[in-house]
């Protein structure tokens, strides 16, 4: 069963597609944030009609309609490990995002995209950690 689009969900300024005739546009986010374009916004933002149709079957525009599972924290992970290899961790976490994104990943103020999911179970590996590796919570969402 397909849950529809609630347009209220689609990120303000975020590009819709008005080609109803591209043989993606029932899975394509923009497609679908357009079909569900109720009657009272006056002004919207579009992907130029003669960009898509020189992409043809390869849209560069296209964006799954498949949720995505995002993580929320790590904090966690980090209680299972010794206090060397939390040094290692959180110093090469820091190198890879930067102090303060590290700060706000760490606690789930930010969630997790599956790349970065990948990518801090791979510092993880590279730094011997054999413990859970289950982040604090994790939430299903568009990639819009």
């Amino acid at each position: 069963m397909e849950e529809e689009l609630n347009f209220s969900q689609v990120p303000f300024n975020y590009s819709l597609c008005l080609n109803r005739q591209c043989p993606k546009a029932s899975t394509c986010l923009r497609q679908l944030a357009e079909q569900s374009l109720p009657g009272d916004v006056e002004q919207l933002m579009i992907v130029n009609p003669k960009r898509i149709a020189a992409a043809e079957s390869n849209c560069p525009y296209y964006r799954s309609s498949e949720r995505v599972r995002y993580a929320k924290g790590f904090i966690g992970i980090l209680d299972n490990l010794t206090h060397s290899q939390m040094r290692i961790v959180v110093s090469r976490l820091i190198g890879h995002f930067s102090r303060r994104t590290y700060y706000r990943i760490r606690k789930g103020e930010r969630p997790l995209s599956p790349l970065e999911q990948k990518e801090i179970l791979n510092i993880l590996k590279n730094c011997g950690v054999t413990v859970s590796k289950d982040f604090d919570s994790y939430f299903e969402e568009y990639d819009w």
